[in-house]
């Protein structure tokens, strides 16, 4: 059995608490859904539903990444500042359309942060 949602953010927020300007993570598609991976750990997953799918395009988009497609994955180099906004994006329910504007704010902070190379 695999590691759930819950579990894995709760490895993945710990992670975080040791800022780090450069963390490779995987971006990879499986027939269930979408998930972010570091050093082979789950770090957040979502579904193949419309909300999980809006959410797995912000994630890769805050990433600098395309999401892959279906049995592939797609890597990038990030801060703990990244991570923490793409974890946030990975848990708005898009379906409630206040979603969106977060989304729009989270990517903003994230593509910032990647382009000064600047851990926050």
């Amino acid at each position: 059995m695999g590691t759930s949602r819950a579990r894995a953010l709760e490895y993945a927020y710990n992670l975080l608490t040791v800022p780090s300007a450069h963390m490779r993570v995987r971006l990879k598609q499986t027939e269930s859904g979408v998930s972010l991976l570091y050093k082979n750990r789950l770090l957040t997953r979502v579904y193949l539903n419309r909300s999980g799918m809006t959410a797995a395009g912000a994630m890769a988009q805050a990433l600098g990444i395309k999401v892959p497609a279906l049995g592939e994955f797609n890597e990038a180099v990030v801060s703990t500042g990244v991570i923490h906004r793409v974890l946030s994006l990975s848990t708005l329910d898009y379906r409630n359309p206040s979603s969106f504007d977060l989304a729009k704010y989270w990517l903003t902070e994230a593509d910032a942060l990647r382009k000064s190379g600047v851990d926050s």
